[in-house]
């Protein structure tokens, strides 16, 4: 090298321009680090060589390491900066791109992490450009969702080529995608400064980029945003690297973007802020100054997949989001900032109505506004104000601000602005007789539950009365102060009320409403259905607000209607919340509230039914009881039908699901007032315990029920039991039914030491043996499936059934007639075939008489398509039925089926379904011993409808083919020969 100093200048010149040459078209980035070597040796020669060689070597240390600048920005070396600037100043708007989420920005801690290892981790060294679209799939970067992303950027490329065909000149170049190559090369987001779209690469899926004047801005570096703005970079650019508000880490409360989410989405992208916003929001007030000085006209900009350009953000906004109200004033005093601009993303209001809206200090906010002009009064349609809107979403704190800064108070609202939330609730959602038009009226309003968009502060409630207070003071007149009395009432805004009475509030005025404020405070519950949060809070405040209403009425001697109104309204559609602890008792009071007053019959009838019995029929223990202390009659007039303990008890126990806690409390109250003792001796009150599934009430009645022997076999015809359960039919069941169906096994006990029957049947021909032997198998067929642990019922099945055989396994032939019906009615309706075999096994052998359960065996399975596996060979063979048994027309069951399968084929059934269960019936048959000599009334033996199906040759039965082929046939001839 020492040698190379001695060369002349001319000849370092052209050594140089030679090793640059070589280096700067070159594709191979291993070639070109060559080059780079061999420059920065000679740069370290002698000073000219430095001084020749320096410029070359970064120019080619950029094409070799496109963020370069990036990462001088990034450890704050200015010098570096300032060499690859002056190299060229297009670099200073070249920025890093990166198409994966967990690529973002990253801090750098200068005391832990070397400038040198924080090239090497965080900036591509492989010698490629910028990340390109192919980068996305590279393999493992989106985890099972691979398939997804790229079959989203397929349709994406593929709609891009759709639309850019025109872009095609004669010579074939493809310009959209030339366009798209410059832009990922570059990482140039906006190339023009006015023109946002040209470019673009925010419109890729979770595209993740920042450029050197974020990182300057991100850093505080007014040093190094100086040297790139003066040479060109542009400040009024976006970055969706970093800057997430570290209060909202996902952006929640920002209303121009989605959500962010850990959940993979195409659609989601980052929110994309300038270098202002950036400044700000790390505190690094001069370079916030600096930029606004040198960019004055900078907007943030908002974009995700699918959108266009978005509208900017007030660079007001921005400053007082960060809670710098020196920049949000410096922007008006400068007009960065038009105060009466509309603005579509706040339903066209000004920018008081987006503080408003976008603002957590929107008091300091207002200040600012109002000392530049802001317009209070801006109407977004017929009285729609920012004062009206704040009282609309129950935002007072700021509708207070707005009234003490000159809003006006008496503003009345004819017509919301188009598409605004309030709109939606005047027309949609008019759950109310009255129309909230007046600030006072807006004051008396619960939170909305319903609204999706909402302003970025809290809602003040508290605030609320502060806000009447002060309407009032200003003066309203008789109707409007009325109206809102109206209004508190129903909405139970009980401080409001009760300032307003003492304001001089009418309580029914009827040129405010024809309906009293009694009959308001009652309305809301049979209104259009609301969310389950603002009915609890309406309900805690009913009683309040009916005390309020009370003792003002009290104090003014005036009489208060509407009582009955009231209760009724509030009862009516209380069954729906039957045993609600919360909403429920809170009503349930309120009723009794106006019953002790005076102003309602505690023995009121709504539609034939008492107070007491809608009570039960809530199952409202706690309201039954506030009755009966308040003096409830409970009626037993024989002579005019009428029997209010009979429908209590069974009102009572009517639920959908079993409660034990509530059913004990209603018997515990209904023994209290029977003081003729009917619920322990009439069979009734046991019938309809057990049927309604009120286990633990059952329990209780048992030692003590004094079960007559006059009625321990009367049917339930003579005393209607109420059914739960519409697959089965109470009609002329005993007790014995009822406690072999719901498994009550001392019940049953004690019915068959008084010799409770236990064979007769009920309407539909079931009698309590059969009722036992069917749950007993539906026991069984639960502990094969894993089911849930069996109930209390399930587990005495088994010990029920062995009571009601007791001992006896078989029955006389006389009582099997009856049970033989239940197994072929069982059959003829498709019912669990496993029940119809548990009740045949108990019955003995029958040749003849009852039903003919192999000829209905056999109709079902040919009906339905099913197989005969639930009938086994043994239930035939061991004489379950009579296998020659004939039916009216003369048909054994082998006969009747081989009836069947003939029929079949001449109407060409589509043979396979019946190949599937017939030839194994055949052959069941036969082996239990079916005779081939029987006619029937046709003439017809079964040896000669055999012949037939054996004989079918058009199409392949496998039942034909089976008398072919095996011995059937050979047998059936046999038992001719011998006289069968």
């Amino acid at each position: 090298m020492a040698n190379l100093g001695r060369l002349p200048p001319e000849l370092k010149i052209a050594i140089v321009d030679v090793l640059f040459d070589q280096g700067s078209p070159s594709q191979d980035f291993k070639h070109r680090d060559t080059v780079i070597s061999a420059l920065a040796a000679l740069s370290l020669a002698d000073r000219f060589f430095n001084f020749v060689a320096e410029p070359k070597l970064y120019n080619l240390g950029v094409l070799r390491h496109p963020y370069l600048l990036c990462w001088a920005t990034d450890v704050g070396y200015l010098n570096v900066m300032s060499k690859i600037l002056s190299v060229s100043n297009f670099h200073a708007n070249a920025g890093v791109i990166r198409y994966r989420p967990q690529d973002g920005y990253k801090e750098w801690n200068q005391d832990t992490e070397p400038a040198k290892q924080r090239f090497d981790q965080q900036y591509r060294r492989d010698g490629e450009i910028f990340q390109l679209r192919s980068d996305w799939l590279n393999k493992g970067d989106f985890g099972e969702y691979q398939d997804l992303i790229a079959d989203y950027i397929d349709d994406e490329q593929q709609e891009e080529e759709d639309d850019d065909d025109d872009d095609d000149d004669e010579d074939g170049v493809d310009w959209a995608l030339w366009k798209r190559f410059d832009a990922e090369v570059f990482g140039v987001v906006r190339w023009l400064d006015d023109d946002l779209d040209y470019l673009d690469i925010l419109k890729e899926p979770k595209a993740v980029y920042w450029f050197p004047v974020h990182i300057a801005a991100r850093q505080g570096n007014f040093e190094a945003l100086v040297l790139l703005v003066e040479s060109g970079a542009l400040l009024n650019i976006s970055s969706k690297g970093f800057c997430v508000h570290a209060s909202d880490p996902k952006n929640q409360n920002c209303l121009h973007f989605p959500d962010w989410t850990d959940d993979f989405d195409p659609t989601v992208m980052y929110p994309a802020w300038t270098p202002y916003h950036i400044a700000l929001c790390h505190g690094h007030q001069g370079v916030a100054y600096f930029i606004l000085e040198i960019c004055p006209h900078i907007s943030e900009r908002l974009l995700f997949e699918g959108d266009g350009i978005t509208r900017p953000i007030p660079k007001f906004i921005t400053a007082m989001r960060h809670s710098y109200p020196e920049f949000a004033e410096l922007c008006l005093e400068r007009e960065l900032d038009d105060i009466e601009k509309t603005h579509p993303d706040v339903f066209d209001g000004t920018l008081v109505w987006r503080a408003f809206w976008e603002l957590e200090n929107f008091e300091l906010a207002l200040e600012i506004l109002l000392r530049h002009g802001a317009d209070l009064e801006h109407d977004l349609g017929e009285g729609h104000t920012l004062l009206v809107e704040a009282c609309y979403h129950c935002h007072y704190r700021e509708a207070l601000a707005l009234i003490e800064a000159g809003a006006r108070a008496d503003i009345f609202l004819h017509e919301p602005g188009p598409n605004t939330n309030l709109e939606e609730a005047m027309r949609g959602r008019s759950d109310h007789s009255l129309n909230a038009n007046s600030v006072l009226d807006l004051c008396c309003r619960v939170q909305p539950f319903w609204v999706e968009k909402v302003p970025a502060s809290l809602p003040s409630s508290d605030a609320a009365l502060a806000v009447v207070s002060h309407v009032i003071d200003f003066g309203v007149d008789n109707v409007t102060k009325n109206t809102a009395v109206l209004f508190s009432s129903s909405l139970h805004r009980v401080d409001i009320l009760d300032f307003l009475l003492k304001s001089g509030g009418d309580l029914h005025d009827p040129d405010a409403d024809s309906l009293s404020a009694l009959t308001h405070a009652a309305s809301r519950i049979s209104g259009t259905p609301s969310p389950q949060g603002e009915l609890e809070a309406w309900s805690a405040s009913l009683v309040p607000t009916i005390s309020i209403i009370l003792n003002h009425t009290k104090k003014i001697g005036r009489h208060l209607e509407g009582g009955v109104d009231a209760a009724e309204t509030l009862l009516e559609p209380c069954v729906l919340f039957r045993g609600d602890e919360t909403i429920l008792p809170s009503i349930t009071d309120g009723v009794l509230l106006l019953i002790s007053e005076g102003l309602v019959d505690v023995n009121h009838c709504i539609k034939s039914e008492t107070l007491i019995m809608k009570a039960m029929g809530m199952g409202c223990h706690r309201f039954a009881r506030g009755l009966l202390e308040r003096g409830a009659h409970v009626v037993v007039d024989v002579a005019n039908k009428r029997d209010d303990l009979a429908k209590l008890w069974s009102m009572a126990f009517e639920s959908w699901h079993a409660d034990d806690e509530l059913n004990d409390k209603m018997y515990r109250l209904l023994v209290g007032i029977d003081s003729t003792c009917r619920i322990l001796k009439e069979p009734y009150f046991l019938a309809t315990a057990i049927s309604l599934g009120a286990r633990t009430v059952v329990e209780q009645m048992e030692p003590n029920a004094q079960l007559n022997k006059d009625w321990v076999n009367m049917k339930s015809d003579l005393y209607h039991v109420k059914n739960m359960n519409n697959k089965v039919s109470y009609d002329g069941w005993s007790l014995i039914h009822f406690a072999a169906h719901h498994g009550h096994l001392q019940i049953c006990r004690r019915l068959v030491a008084m010799k409770a029957a236990i064979h007769v049947p009920a309407s539909d021909g079931e009698t309590p043996l059969s009722i036992a032997i069917r749950a007993g198998c539906r026991q069984k067929s639960k502990r094969f499936t894993r089911t849930p642990a069996p109930s209390a019922a399930e587990q005495h099945s088994k010990s029920i059934l062995e009571l009601l055989m007791a001992g006896k396994r078989k029955l006389d032939p006389d009582t099997a007639v009856q049970y033989r019906l239940i197994v072929e009615r069982a059959i003829n309706t498709g019912g669990p075939w496993d029940e119809a075999r548990a009740i045949l096994a108990i019955c003995p052998k029958t040749s003849s008489g009852g039903p003919l359960l192999l000829h209905a065996f056999i109709r079902e399975c040919f009906i339905h398509a099913r197989g005969h596996d639930w009938w086994s060979d043994q239930d035939i063979n061991r004489g379950s039925d009579n296998v020659n048994a004939i039916d009216k027309n003369g048909n054994t069951p082998l006969a009747y089926l081989l009836l069947l399968i003939i029929n079949a084929m001449k109407s060409r059934v589509e043979y396979p379904f019946l190949d599937s269960w017939a030839p194994d019936m055949l052959t069941t048959l036969i082996m239990a011993g079916a005779k081939p000599s029987i006619r029937n009334c046709k003439g017809q033996s079964v040896l000669e409808l055999l012949d037939i199906v054996r004989d079918w040759k058009s199409g392949h039965w496998w039942v034909s083919e089976k008398l072919r082929t095996s011995l059937l046939y050979q047998v059936m001839l046999y038992r001719q020969s011998i006289g069968m």
